[in-house]
């Protein structure tokens, strides 16, 4: 019987040792299954990593290849909800000061805004909000604000890069 004894303890030590690796596992993989969710709106992870819809992800690096991305800023519950982005004015085009809200914005190849499309106070949809930064006015926060039907999906960053014109849609 002492065999039989020892048999069973190392049968339970494996099987200890295989349940706190699936349980290791299921921890590791849980925030990646959020990542993945139906729900394409930007996501953070208990790892400060965070991913969005891979549209909002190519407007990002867009900016972020001519140095025009600067951070993000988040919410209590750890969202991102803005991205901080530096406007630059090209010749002849006047950026406002504050607060505004947009259709698109165009850019240049430089990165530079050639063109603001403003949203009316009531307009349907998906629409930007451009919040400038007061501790440096180069930078704005930008959101989007809307949803998208008929699943009431939160609207996406998008860029067009035929147009280099960044706008807020329902590319789910």
């Amino acid at each position: 019987m002492p065999h039989s004894k020892d048999k069973r303890r190392t049968m339970l030590g494996w099987a200890g040792g295989a349940a706190a690796v699936l349980l290791g596992a299921l921890a590791v993989a849980a925030p990646i299954t959020l990542l993945h969710g139906g729900d394409r709106s930007v996501i953070v992870t208990q790892y400060g990593e965070f991913t969005a819809a891979p549209e909002t992800m190519e407007a990002m690096q867009w900016l972020s290849d001519r140095g025009r991305t600067n951070g993000f800023r988040f919410n209590a519950a750890h969202e991102l909800t803005h991205f901080r982005i530096e406007l630059e004015a090209a010749a002849g085009v006047e950026l406002p000061s504050g607060e505004f809200g947009a259709e698109s914005v165009r850019f240049n190849d430089a990165g530079q805004v050639v063109h603001v499309e403003y949203a009316a106070a009531d307009a349907p949809g998906c629409t930007m909000v451009w919040i400038q930064d007061t501790t440096n006015p180069r930078y704005w926060y930008v959101a989007c604000t809307g949803n998208c039907s008929p699943h009431d999906r939160p609207c996406s960053l998008l860029i067009d890069l035929t147009t280099l014109e960044m706008s807020c849609g329902c590319a789910h």
